[in-house]
């Protein structure tokens, strides 16, 4: 055997499997790790972006209505056997509203306005006046209301259920009381 040949060849070993299973296993915790931190950010977005949508469908529904609720007498309940208190509210039975509306001219002549808004008891949540239908929601799992005599209100809980987040809100409108 020639004695020079034997010092180059430990120089060209390479790694032991011990040092390859535990650069593989280095690297397993690091790329868990990784895919942990990405997999929560996603998780935030989708929730952040839920709580928008929910949030933004609630104010859409809150500002009609309330300027509905200003220009109209109080809901007929009529015969309907709901609505007359919170422990027995309406869900699937519209909300009616009638009342007087200005024109924008110079001389303004109030005409007679009725405002409806109906739930279709699983998703939808529209508002039609004036032969036109307005989608103010989309992902509505709940949608009650009643009125409370005592205070000349109308009590109105509305649920919005997106992917990642669910919001309620409970809105108490006062319409215009006709002697």
């Amino acid at each position: 055997m020639n004695p020079n040949r034997e010092p180059s060849r430990k120089g060209q070993a390479g790694f032991t499997l011990i040092e390859l299973i535990i650069a593989t296993a280095i690297g397993l915790v690091v790329a868990t790790a990784l895919v942990q931190v990405i997999l929560t950010s996603v998780t935030a977005t989708n929730i952040a972006f839920g709580r928008i949508e929910a949030s933004s469908q609630i104010r859409a529904f809150e500002t009609r209505a309330y300027d509905d609720f200003t220009l109209s007498s109080m809901p007929a309940i009529g015969g309907l056997g709901c609505g007359n208190s919170s422990a027995n509210p309406c869900t699937t039975t519209p909300i009616v509203l009638n009342g007087l509306q200005a024109s924008n001219s110079t001389s303004p002549t109030p005409s007679a306005v009725q405002v409806t808004y109906a739930w279709d008891g699983a998703a939808f949540l529209d508002r039609s006046a004036g032969g036109s239908s307005t989608e103010l929601g989309t992902n509505v799992t709940d949608f009650s209301w009643y009125e409370d005599a005592s205070s000349h209100t109308v009590v109105v809980q509305m649920t919005v259920s997106e992917p990642a987040y669910s919001e309620t809100q409970t809105f108490w409108f006062y319409p215009r009381v006709t002697p």
